[in-house]
């Protein structure tokens, strides 16, 4: 019978950093409890486009229900890096000094300064505002027809994590696979 189960264990910190983490690991296993497993098989998500949820389940207990093996399914270190994963938008400082200067730069008055920007809400009405000030500006020939302001916004990770170029994930998947060696169901 295919069988399915949720992990949460410690990983490491980021030593090169410095950093502790805050998060702990979350993996699914999925596995057929009437055969031998002779294999580890590792679902990646996010190497190529982005699945959900259901299909990876599907895609785990196919490859269990066919094959000798045991599934992984790791949401590893900093696998909230995009929208459809999880990550917000927001204004890092120098997004800020970019908006401001920018703005400055354009003749545009903002209603408020840039550093009180604290959330998606008002970042997306400041560039609302922007937005309109160009369009009229552009209407009383202050702007060329095809002016455009180059702004820029920033992904928080979801869980508070970070980038750092996959040494984080790495790990990740080598932690798994010595947790199921030392803790095989």
């Amino acid at each position: 019978m295919i069988v399915s189960k949720t992990y949460e264990i410690d990983s490491c910190d980021d030593v090169e950093l410095g950093i502790k983490r805050e998060s702990k690991l979350e993996f699914k296993l999925c596995f057929d409890d009437e055969k031998e497993i002779k294999a580890l098989v590792f679902i990646i998500p996010g190497l190529g486009g982005d699945v959900d949820e259901n299909y990876r389940e599907h895609l785990a207990e196919f490859v269990a229900g066919e094959f000798n093996v045991a599934v992984a399914s790791v949401n590893y270190h900093c696998i909230g890096n995009r929208p459809q994963t999880g990550s917000t938008f927001y204004l890092d400082d120098i997004d800020k000094l970019i908006l401001k200067v920018s703005c400055e730069a354009a003749d545009i008055k903002l209603p408020y300064d840039v550093d009180n920007i604290q959330d998606y809400k008002q970042m997306s009405e400041i560039f609302h505002f922007v937005n309109n000030q160009i369009i009229e500006g552009k209407q009383k020939g202050n702007f060329t027809p095809n002016y455009f302001l180059n702004l820029h916004v920033s992904l928080q990770p979801a869980k508070n994590e970070y980038q750092n170029f996959g040494i984080m994930q790495a790990q990740d998947l080598l932690n798994v696979a010595l947790y199921l060696k030392k803790n095989a169901p």
